[in-house]
């Protein structure tokens, strides 16, 4: 019993005692922890939505129902927009079918994933326009429907990037927005903590 007191002494002094000291000095931290945990979720919960929308459409197939894939949808042709043209294809415009958004000034058009970014769909808000600091801020509000992304954390940083990544592989390029507003995440100098 002795011997199991003291490595139970000994765990706790090695790897809870520097927990709690870390998440016990500023609020701030303790903030950007949960920050990072709730952005976190919400990135798996939206991983967890579109496999779920992946396996109802093989379902779908498998019972012979119609599809929505990229060979049903048309894609909007190649070529690069203004910020007003943008605009336009935010699914509220009958004579324009496709839906557009960009993130870091490249423009895709997720028209086939019309269930989420469709007027209605959870991911409308995004349509028609840049809205690369939200998708940083892994946030839906309208004052983070914007641009400028040159004050973000790293981890803001990291899921810019994220979001970037996915649209690359799973939506066709169209273009660049020619009167960008996309103001890149300032390179931050490492301290000389941050660098040990």
């Amino acid at each position: 019993r002795t011997k199991t007191r003291t490595i139970m002494s000994a765990f706790s002094s090695v790897l809870l005692s520097p927990l709690a000291s870390f998440f016990s000095t500023t609020e701030d931290k303790v903030f950007h922890v949960v920050k990072c945990v709730l952005a976190f979720l919400f990135l798996l919960l939206c991983d967890r939505i579109l496999k779920q929308h992946e396996k109802n459409e093989k379902e779908k197939k498998a019972n012979g129902e119609p599809m929505t894939t990229t060979d049903d949808v048309m894609t909007m042709k190649k070529g690069d927009l203004t910020r007003k043209e943008l605009k336009q294809f935010d699914g509220k415009n009958d004579e324009k079918p496709f839906l557009l958004l960009a993130c870091k000034g490249t423009i895709f058009d997720v028209t086939k994933g019309r269930d989420f970014y469709g007027p209605g769909g959870p991911y409308n808000c995004f349509c028609g326009k840049d809205a690369s600091l939200a998708f940083a801020k892994v946030s839906t509000s309208e004052e983070h429907m914007n641009a400028n992304c040159s004050n973000l954390f790293a981890m803001e940083v990291d899921a810019l990037n994220d979001w970037y990544r996915k649209f690359e592989e799973k939506y066709p390029v169209v273009g660049k927005v020619r009167d960008s507003d996309f103001k890149a995440p300032k390179k931050r100098k490492k301290t000389k903590a941050s660098s040990k």
